[in-house]
């Protein structure tokens, strides 16, 4: 089993519009939306699991019923899935894994806003 935590990009410019729909960027805020235990080996790509995640944010899997319950919006370009200690950022057309920095997770401070709640088990 591994791990999937999925994160909202929050992060808006200086006249509130979102930045994460044109992709993350380092710096960018996240927010731990939800997590889940998806069946995987040692072997399985962290990008297979961030599919998994994008497909479960996207109501196209039976976790999907337990992510809308929660009112969120969904998975989209600029949002982030860390599996384990690897961190992927969703792309237009797939995921890239960020590396050089520390994504910018701010769920311990965020108040909540429309379709992004953090996650507390």
């Amino acid at each position: 089993m591994a791990k999937v935590e999925i994160f909202h990009n929050v992060a808006k410019d200086q006249k509130g519009r979102p930045l994460g729909f044109s992709g993350y960027e380092p710096g960018h805020e996240l927010v731990k939306v939800f997590e889940v235990d998806v069946e995987a080996t040692e072997r399985t790509d962290a990008r297979h699991l961030a599919e998994v995640a994008f497909a479960l944010g996207n109501g196209q899997t039976d976790k999907s019923e337990d992510y809308y319950a929660r009112r969120l919006r969904s998975v989209s370009v600029g949002d982030a899935v860390r599996v384990g200690e690897v961190w992927l950022s969703c792309d237009r057309t797939g995921w890239s894994v960020l590396k050089g920095h520390s994504p910018h997770d701010i769920t311990s401070e965020h108040q909540g806003e429309h379709g992004t709640h953090r996650w507390q088990p």
